[in-house]
């Protein structure tokens, strides 16, 4: 299994934390970023046999830092150069080629308790399965999802807040090779239209979803999982760093317990 790891986009929301840095090298405290924080934890599973880093902003920085973690993990980067006037649909997209098994997509920004990657892994059933979580309430800016007869039937930021079933976390599992088959093919027909440039992959989903084919999904506590797309959200996290990580090494000087 693979894991395809979207981080190169600008981070514009966040302004001047990610003036000179990228957003997925973040500190969130301890002197740990945000994607050694995914790297920590997709080590803990043995069943991923390969990362594929998509970059784009200030990706020299990223490739850097993850120096270390090249050394004991099979970490492959592409580079999109078009990061800075396209959405991450086109990110995946460049990644089209290493789509030849069972993959995983994980959005650059996204913090997790390693119970949450786990279980996506642990789940056999073959097909489109997305990770969410169900709040009391919504806001705006959340990935809402709409569920009906135990299916997603639209996955997007525009749903109403009073019609949303849940909260898309930004990891999907694509499994089976004719599900590969046929994500693979909507993707590559999406992007020969320009109107699709700046929208986010998750849209491919709603394709799927319109033309009848099943999209799953499995719910995941709120509170074991976080965003980060504006200043409150990197607060929030670092107050919180520590009950996103189970049996966490950190370069051999700490270790973070739930």
């Amino acid at each position: 299994m693979k894991i395809i790891i979207l981080s190169a986009g600008r981070g514009i929301r966040m302004n001047n934390f990610t003036l000179n840095t990228p957003k997925c090298l973040l500190d969130l405290g301890n002197g740990m970023t945000v994607i050694e924080s995914q790297l920590e934890n997709i080590k803990l599973n043995p069943e991923v046999a390969e990362i594929i880093l998509v970059l784009g902003y200030l990706a020299e920085q990223v490739e850097s830092k993850i120096l270390k973690y090249k050394k004991e993990m099979n970490i492959k980067i592409i580079f999109n150069p078009f990061f800075d006037i396209s959405n991450n649909l086109i990110s995946l997209w460049m990644a089209k080629h290493e789509m030849t098994d069972d993959f995983i997509i994980l959005n650059g920004d996204d913090i997790f308790h390693n119970k949450i990657l786990k279980k996506l892994i642990e789940n056999k059933n073959e097909g489109i399965c997305v990770v969410i979580s169900k709040k009391p309430f919504y806001k705006t800016g959340d990935m809402k999802v709409l569920i009906e007869n135990n299916r997603i039937l639209k996955i997007s930021k525009g749903i109403e807040i009073n019609k949303a079933s849940g909260e898309s976390i930004g990891m999907i599992k694509i499994s089976g090779s004719s599900c590969i088959k046929k994500f693979k093919s909507t993707i590559e027909n999406m992007v020969r239209d320009k109107n699709n440039l700046n929208v986010f992959y998750l849209e491919v989903l709603n394709v799927l979803s319109e033309e009848g084919y099943p999209i799953n999904y499995i719910e995941v506590n709120p509170e074991d999982w976080a965003e980060i797309d504006f200043h409150i959200d990197l607060e929030t996290v670092k107050q919180n760093f520590s009950k996103y990580f189970e049996k966490i090494r950190r370069w051999n000087l700490h270790k973070y317990e739930d």
